[in-house]
């Protein structure tokens, strides 16, 4: 997914970048992700209703323009890019492209190790500085059996 640097309506975080425990990164990393939030909760319930996935096993990797050349190799149209796909799956994509220092305190990707919390997906955003790692929700899956009739 590629958002053709087209901006969307920021709704879902605003309250978070008055977070005063953020930094200025974190802040700059959630408005990336907020530029494509609807495109992203569009995908991830595509890809849910599916049944490919359920909602906790969903990552998202959003690669800010400036990023761009840590994971492609060719000239890629401006805007904010979008990897979605199975957390477990995207754990080995990024430990394989962009593997975590040897010195670091913690592994970055671990948390895609282990499903995200309770109707909620694990949201990863990349700068040219830092990588932001949130749980991001709320999604709720409603499974329907198609022998039961609708009751109202």
């Amino acid at each position: 997914m590629h958002d053709h640097g087209k901006q969307t309506e920021p709704d879902g975080l605003r309250a978070s970048l008055d977070d005063a425990s953020l930094t200025p990164g974190q802040r700059k990393r959630i408005s990336i992700f907020q530029s494509v939030e609807n495109e992203v909760c569009a995908r991830i319930e595509e890809a849910c209703a599916s049944g490919a996935m359920d909602v906790t096993d969903v990552a998202v990797l959003v690669i800010a323009p400036e990023a761009h050349g840590l994971f492609f190799d060719e000239q890629v149209e401006e805007g904010v890019s979008v990897i979605l796909g199975h957390r477990e799956r995207l754990h080995g994509f990024l430990e394989s492209a962009l593997p975590p220092s040897p010195d670091a305190p913690a592994n970055p990707y671990a948390d895609l190790l282990e499903p995200a919390p309770e109707c909620c997906v694990r949201v990863m955003v990349i700068d040219d500085e830092s990588l932001t790692v949130m749980s991001y929700g709320t999604f709720v899956t409603v499974r329907v059996d198609p022998g039961d009739e609708a009751v109202a």
